[in-house]
């Protein structure tokens, strides 16, 4: 028995096709599946209120039997990475326009996205160092205008 062409491990889930022709059904059922939230009008009554739903990867993952690891781990093989960065780009467009139009939350599209503006513009990247404070002593006039003023209590000289 030749042992060198023998597959070892687990079967993969899918194939780069099979794959791609999941999410086009992830797609479908995503948008024809709208979440609802509760609205309550001021008569009183509720109404199911409609939500599109984003496209996730996280989503994706459940609705292929997967995990997003197992994703992941696909992006890593050749045969695969065309077809997961096609549907990694879809997703990310989505969330992106959608949040743009406010369909969905921008805040936090933009975390998902990893889009936060985020710049050290004080200590270029340094620990900050604090500095003692600062004391003074003024005299008995100067320290009963100020205390006068009530902006703040300080000790007077003797």
């Amino acid at each position: 028995m030749n042992t060198l062409n023998k597959k070892v491990g687990r079967p993969r889930a899918y194939t780069p096709e099979a794959l791609e022709a999941k999410f086009e059904e992830y797609v479908e059922w995503v948008k024809a599946n709208p979440r609802y939230s509760n609205k309550v009008l001021a008569d009183g009554s509720i109404i199911p209120v409609p939500y599109e739903r984003p496209l996730t990867l996280s989503g994706f993952a459940v609705f292929a039997g997967i995990i997003p690891e197992t994703f992941r781990e696909y992006e890593k093989l050749d045969e695969f990475s065309v077809v997961c960065a096609r549907v990694r780009a879809r997703i990310e467009s989505d969330q992106l326009e959608g949040a743009m139009c406010e369909q969905y939350n921008p805040t936090i599209a933009s975390r998902v996205l990893h889009l936060a503006d985020r710049h050290d513009v004080t200590t270029n990247g340094k620990e900050i160092k604090q500095t003692p404070a600062v004391t003074f002593t003024v005299d008995e006039a100067a320290a009963s205008i100020i205390q006068s003023i009530g902006k703040m209590t300080v000790a007077v000289k003797e």
